[in-house]
């Protein structure tokens, strides 16, 4: 199933910003999980990543648009990790109180949960809950998902190292249990920036180029072996960054494995989203 990390982080520049299509063009994409990080405030939800308000709203912002889209697709699903983001204030009731407010008024459209690991039937039109917050159980406890969520860069070379973990959990996933549920967070930030992480380019934008690793080959041939070599010239190529998004669609494209669990990812494009649902087509 493809996710998005940080789903409504739309404002605060590069440094903070994951996602360029608003919630709705997500789910008409193929979006099937979202990562809703919300600040409890004067008992309300408002959508945070960190200390940055994203301007919206749970109830407006994320329930409506999500039982529109359920409403008017009944025979999908969608996954939605909840979890409180930063301080709290100005607060009647707990957290888990405000959130059976919420539940009150869209419960039509949240599954009740009875298990770990429902099959997609049983969860046809609803929301499903990855509880990432105490209280009383609304969903699936999001301690019970095995999850790569190796989230920090140094420097834009600690790239490499990001992939090689995500690619380890896909191979995981593959080959583990299926009465599991496997989380795989492409996502990274820090030392770089999340478009860059993403794509490997110099900008956010998509026409812009891939930065060049400084390495360049035959004479560093063994380094990097999935980024791309580009600018070759007798011989001589340079080895370019490859964003994690391009370099799993590809892992995926090619055939190396028919199972990646659930993807979670800062701007995701239609390749990689394309090719992960298109992974619910092998027989398993």
């Amino acid at each position: 199933m493809p996710g998005t990390h940080n789903s409504l982080s739309f404002y605060g520049g590069d440094i903070v910003q994951t996602q360029s299509m608003s919630l709705t063009n997500q789910l008409l994409s193929g979006i099937r999980v979202l990562d809703i990080r919300v600040r409890h405030f004067y008992d309300k939800f408002a959508i945070h990543h960190g200390f940055v308000f994203q301007n919206a709203y749970f109830g407006p912002d994320v329930m409506a648009p999500i039982t529109a889209f359920l409403a008017a697709n009944p025979t999908e699903t969608v996954v939605m990790r909840l979890r409180e983001e930063y301080n709290a204030q100005g607060n009647t009731r707990s957290f888990n109180q405000t959130f059976q407010d919420y539940k009150n008024r869209y419960g039509a459209f949240i599954w009740r949960p009875y298990s770990n690991n429902p099959t997609l039937d049983e969860i046809r039109g609803k929301i499903v809950i990855l509880q990432n917050f105490s209280g009383s159980r609304h969903g699936i406890n999001y301690g019970y998902l095995d999850r790569q969520d190796s989230y920090s860069v140094s420097t834009n070379w600690d790239l490499y190292s990001k992939w090689q973990k995500v690619k380890a959990h896909v191979e995981k996933a593959e080959h583990g249990r299926r009465d599991i549920i496997y989380a795989n967070f492409l996502n990274a930030s820090g030392g770089s920036f999340p478009y860059f992480v993403a794509s490997g380019k110099s900008s956010p934008q998509t026409s812009a180029p891939r930065l060049l690793t400084g390495l360049t080959t035959p004479g560093w041939k063994n380094s990097y072996p999935d980024f791309p070599r580009v600018g070759c010239f007798i011989g001589i190529c340079s080895i370019a960054f490859e964003g994690i998004n391009n370099l799993l669609s590809n892992y995926i494209a090619n055939g190396h494995t028919d199972f990646t669990g659930i993807v979670m990812a800062d701007f995701p494009g239609a390749g990689l989203i394309n090719n992960v649902i298109s992974l619910n087509n092998n027989d398993r």
